[in-house]
């Protein structure tokens, strides 16, 4: 695969590009090699970090297998199934790189697309992509509206998409942040705090496929509801710190 359109663009001094797993042994390797082909194209160093989220199948024995053969490829194994959003904590706190790039690992976005984010560096510490259309059905893209409205509602968020999996930061900007969300809601709790540390968002518009292999694990009744709830926790701390105001020690006179 080489550079979608043949977009030209500077190199990246550095980017860790990762992608969590959780049983996608059909999907792990060929997701592994196109980003080792596409990767040297985008910075001068690179490394490609996949965090396997405790997978039952053959996931974890294919990465480790890859690993060895490719050095640019690292790894982080969850004993069990933590869920996606310890999946980006984790990714976000092992990449080494002055970049942070993620995405899924069910190879239902083109990793090439990358390269047009690149050319944003320069200006924005956070580059971010939505979907120009969703490819898993009307019934998938209605609860991904219907949580968008949610969330905005407690959270002024207001990005076009807010859980595509297609995003680029510096990485100091995201290691810095408190995150407390586990679930699904960690996506949207990282671009909340962003926000509200100052950030500004470049968002971009990114081709969105069908899945090939594997199930999608995203649209569980128990992954919705629990990032509703942790939504709503972090939105009821965050306004009872207003309520209390600053530490005694840290208030002025």
């Amino acid at each position: 695969m080489t550079l979608q359109n043949s977009v030209p663009t500077a190199k990246l001094p550095s980017l860790t590009a990762f992608f969590p797993c959780y049983n996608e042994e059909e999907n792990v390797e060929l997701m592994i090699k196109t980003f080792l082909q596409i990767l040297p194209q985008l910075a001068e160093k690179y490394e490609v970090l996949i965090i396997n989220d405790g997978s039952t199948d053959r996931t974890a024995q294919k990465i480790d297998h890859l690993k060895k053969k490719y050095s640019h490829v690292s790894t982080v194994h969850h004993s069990r199934n933590l869920g996606y959003g310890a999946s980006l904590r984790s990714g976000f706190k092992a990449a080494k790189y002055e970049w942070t790039f993620f995405t899924d690992g069910d190879m239902q976005f083109d990793v090439s697309q990358l390269a047009e984010f690149i050319q944003y560096t320069d200006k924005y510490d956070v580059i971010i992509g939505y979907r120009r259309r969703r490819a898993e059905g009307g019934m998938r893209a209605l609860n991904a509206k219907l949580f968008k409205l949610y969330i905005d509602f407690l959270f002024r968020l207001h990005v076009k998409d807010i859980d595509c999996a297609f995003k680029l930061m510096r990485s100091k900007v995201i290691k810095e942040l408190p995150l407390q969300s586990t679930g699904a809601f960690t996506s949207a709790e990282f671009l909340y705090r962003l926000k509200k540390a100052g950030y500004t968002f470049k968002q971009l518009p990114v081709d969105h496929f069908a899945r090939q292999f594997g199930k999608p694990t995203g649209n569980n009744p128990k992954v919705v509801v629990k990032a509703a709830l942790e939504a709503f926790r972090l939105y009821l701390h965050m306004k009872l710190d207003r309520v209390q105001g600053p530490p005694v020690s840290a208030r002025t006179s």
